[in-house]
């Protein structure tokens, strides 16, 4: 319908306006903190006008990319923020914060469609919760023991490439199950 299509673009052209604000207002903090000598500590970033156009995009197309495949954007944003020299700390809890909105958005939409099945939600949440402490735990008594935070970027090195080997063998799966890709459907397939 056309308020869709008129919703989305207002949304669009807002979320452009406030990226365009911003980016002018990093790069001013940049140009002023670059004058005056600035000491940036470790995991500090410098919004320069590149890394205020290139962080950005990349953030875009995470997101982008994490809607299309059903993953969270925060398993995307963790390693970009570890190579944008974000300390590791606070790349992970940065990455569980947006993981946990992604994933109350996702859960409140499947509640409000009717498509949750509280059998598995239930099973699933607390396995979730126990799988989380543990780790949590593990992590926090290995980096007190060993006073090394790369342990943190290797379990979130892990987890994508867990996720992406699991969404791969799932994918084949699907497929083998249906003879083979599916057609187009949705917005690809036209009217049907």
């Amino acid at each position: 319908s056309p308020s869709f299509w008129v919703s989305n673009g207002v949304m669009l052209g807002w979320i452009l306006l406030v990226s365009v604000f911003a980016r002018m207002y990093l790069v001013r903090r940049h140009e002023i903190k670059e004058r005056v000598g600035y000491p940036y500590v470790e995991g500090d970033i410098k919004w320069d006008s590149r890394a205020t156009v290139v962080y950005p995009l990349i953030c875009t197309a995470a997101g982008f990319f994490a809607g299309m495949f059903g993953v969270g954007g925060g398993i995307v944003k963790g390693p970009l923020m570890l190579a944008m020299g974000v300390h590791p700390k606070v790349s992970s809890a940065s990455s569980a914060c947006m993981i946990l909105f992604t994933s109350f958005t996702a859960t409140t939409s499947f509640v409000v469609f009717g498509l949750l099945d509280m059998d598995y939600a239930v099973i699933c949440m607390s396995l979730g919760f126990v799988a989380t402490l543990v780790g949590q735990i593990g992590l926090f008594y290995l980096m007190e023991k060993f006073q090394r935070n790369s342990y943190i970027a290797f379990s979130i090195g892990g987890i994508v490439l867990l996720s992406a080997i699991l969404m791969t063998i799932q994918s084949l799966i699907s497929m083998a199950d249906r003879g083979g890709p599916s057609e187009a459907a949705g917005l690809c397939a036209g009217k049907q």
